[in-house]
């Protein structure tokens, strides 16, 4: 089954070098009406928030909206605006809503759907799946589209389909813990079950364990009332971290790992939910980058400058740590001087002390002072830097082809 839909794969793909090849890009900006962009987003949380302004802030920069237009928008409106229509939903992380949310998005004739979080990326390519002429679909904040089923690799997609993946290196997030505990002896990981990337996270982290030689306990859970009984079931079992798979719903359940952990730090990938009250985070913080990196997409597609089947799926490296001593008063928990000196933020009685790092607040995060046109250069090279060639997508099918033989 797995060769059969990689020998798909391959053909399609070659279809796509083809087509890459002989036809310009479409340009949306060259039709009469204004065109429509459905900007999906699973549910809001101050991250997600992030990642929402950044978008906003890229489209109003290069006038697609003004500020009036905006603020219609800010008020959780639809826009219909002089250059530019926007189906602005938020599915408030309910996957049923972000059915009908797609589904509606699909009906009004959508030209691109920009999707925030994986769920609803999943959601929007399945539904499309049957179209002859689908909308182009760029999705961002997605853990991994690979898992997901957005992507086989960074150049091996559906022709319609591009976006950002949140980078993590899991290898520095399990370093992070032995600076804290350079004697801890096993992990405990709370997975969610609804999560595509679940699987190939616990994976990853059995990897680092055997190793490394620790063990890894893995507790299941499918609501946030589930997140208290299993990190009761984890410190009952005596594990001495308890780490928090990256994700891309709500922060819904922390408080209630954190309360139960009873001393235990509390690990997590996302550099932001410090806030939220866990002890240790470690690794992506780059939710209003990711924005800009999506709406850079967005733009280009809707100016006549990017083609989508042959651009690649971004992912910036970055990583950073962050404590919050608040929780540190808790029995048992005591940072070490190691970590100490690798920390970039430290929440204070909540108030953020930034080592030299600058911390995505909303409010005090934007987009960086310079003209248009300068602006607009830096943008058209990040997006060659995505352009996937002939011999690129040739050689991603060829490590595909053997990895499978």
């Amino acid at each position: 089954m797995v060769r059969s839909r990689l020998s798909r794969i391959m053909k399609f793909a070659l279809v796509i070098l083809l087509l890459a090849l002989l036809l310009p890009p479409a340009s949306m900006a060259a039709d009469d009406d204004a065109p429509t962009l459905a900007f999906l987003r699973f549910g809001q949380s101050p991250s997600f928030a992030l990642t929402d302004r950044a978008v906003l802030d890229m489209l109003e920069v290069y006038g697609f909206i003004n500020a009036e237009e905006r603020a219609t928008m800010e008020a959780g409106n639809d826009l219909h605006g002089e250059n530019i229509n926007i189906l602005y939903r938020d599915a408030g992380f309910d996957l049923p809503t972000a059915n009908l949310m797609v589904e509606d998005a699909l009906d009004e004739g959508a030209d691109v759907i920009l999707t925030v979080s994986t769920q609803v990326g999943m959601i929007a390519l399945g539904a499309m799946s049957d179209m002859e002429d689908p909308p182009a679909l760029i999705f961002a904040i997605v853990t991994d589209p690979h898992a997901s089923g957005l992507a086989t690799a960074t150049c091996i997609k559906p022709p319609n389909v591009t976006g950002t993946l949140m980078h993590f290196d899991y290898e520095e997030y399990t370093n992070i813990a032995y600076l804290q505990d350079p004697d801890f002896q096993s992990i405990g990981l709370l997975a969610n079950a609804d999560d595509p990337a679940t699987a190939g996270y616990i994976s990853t982290i059995q990897q680092f364990g055997e190793e490394y030689g620790f063990t890894v306990e893995v507790e299941t859970v499918v609501t946030a009332a589930d997140y208290a009984l299993g990190t009761d079931s984890l410190v009952d079992s005596g594990v001495d971290v308890i780490v928090l798979p990256p994700r891309t719903g709500s922060s819904a359940g922390i408080s209630a790992i954190v309360e139960s952990a009873y001393g235990v730090p509390v690990f997590s990938p996302l550099v932001s939910d410090v806030i939220h009250g866990v002890t240790i985070a470690a690794g992506f913080e780059g939710w209003y980058r990711e924005g800009i990196h999506a709406a850079r997409m967005v733009i280009g597609y809707l100016e006549g400058n990017l083609d989508i089947a042959t651009t690649a799926i971004a992912s910036t490296p970055g990583f950073a740590v962050a404590v919050k001593n608040d929780s540190a008063d808790a029995p048992g928990v005591v940072f070490t001087e190691a970590l100490l000196a690798e920390v970039d933020y430290i929440v204070q009685d909540g108030v953020i002390m930034s080592e030299g790092a600058l911390f995505e607040i909303p409010g005090e995060i934007g987009l960086s002072e310079m003209t248009l046109q300068e602006r607009r250069a830096e943008d058209v090279a990040f997006l060659e830097n995505l352009h996937c060639s002939p011999d690129m997508i040739a050689e991603q099918l060829s490590t595909l082809t053997k990895a499978e033989n």
